[in-house]
């Protein structure tokens, strides 16, 4: 009798008592492995399993905080399976994907551009296709996250900031829709923005963006760094810089009703 895994020979059992065991039990133990490879693929059963647990209890805390998510059905029905895929952003999107699922990542992407020009719908795609193979995503809207901060306080924030640094990835949809940081309240949810973002930038883990705002590495262009200004500094801007690569989503609006599609409904 060989292992499997090595291919050594098993050697006879010299453990004293033996003899004293039912026949059945010595036939099975008679030969023992000379190796630890069974030791070695069962302790890493064990920290699989380990880790299938974590990632199952973090998938279970992101569920928890529907009431921020937009992930409605339309955006858990965005697949690249079946997608135009013809548009750079789009294959650009596959490739992050794909290369998500076999190295760590820890660099974001930024997309940009008019509205309904499908940035959140490569986002989806994107965060579909890793939640389908076992990865932790939470996808939040801006606006929903600072008013739970309002009504819940540092509990809220505390527990939130804790989900979003153990989350695979955090995905921050529509971003700029927001006020801008001109009231009273500015420095306030200014600084909330940026500890939301420097929490994935300290963790070392991705963020990706979707936005209608221009963004521009060059400050006096980037329609983020005019909006979200904190005291003459470009604090978030800065960060998102650091951490997502920019991409430009152009071309017709997808929301825009396809005219063929409508008349065949009007058939009978």
């Amino acid at each position: 009798m060989k292992c499997q895994y090595c291919g050594k020979e098993y050697v006879k059992n010299e453990a004293e008592g033996l003899e004293y065991l039912p026949e059945f039990i010595r036939q099975h133990i008679e030969y023992i492995p000379a190796c630890d490879c069974l030791e070695k693929k069962r302790l890493e059963e064990m920290e699989e399993e380990k880790r299938r647990q974590e990632a199952e209890s973090i998938r279970n805390r992101v569920k928890r905080y529907r009431d921020i998510s937009v992930m409605d059905s339309r955006f858990l029905k965005s697949n690249f399976e079946g997608a135009d895929m013809s548009g750079e952003y789009m294959k650009l999107a596959l490739r992050y994907a794909k290369s998500f699922m076999k190295k760590r990542m820890d660099i974001g992407i930024i997309f940009y551009g008019g509205v309904g020009t499908g940035k959140t719908f490569a986002s989806g795609c994107i965060a579909n296709y890793l939640m389908s193979r076992g990865k932790s995503v939470l996808v939040i809207n801006l606006g929903l996250y600072l008013l739970k901060i309002t009504k819940e306080w540092g509990e809220a924030e505390s527990e939130l900031l804790k989900v979003v640094e153990s989350c695979d990835l955090l995905i921050i949809d529509d971003f700029g829709m927001e006020k801008s940081l001109e009231d009273k309240n500015s420095a306030w949810r200014g600084e909330k923005i940026y500890n939301l973002i420097d929490s994935r930038y300290r963790c070392e883990k991705p963020l990706i963006i979707t936005t209608n705002l221009e963004f521009s590495k060059d400050e006096s262009r980037c329609e983020i760094a005019k909006k979200f200004s904190m005291g003459g500094k470009n604090r978030i801007r800065d960060r998102i810089v650091e951490m997502c690569y920019p991409v430009e989503v152009k071309g017709k609006s997808r929301r825009e009703i396809d005219e063929k599609k409508f008349f065949k409904l009007l058939e009978i």
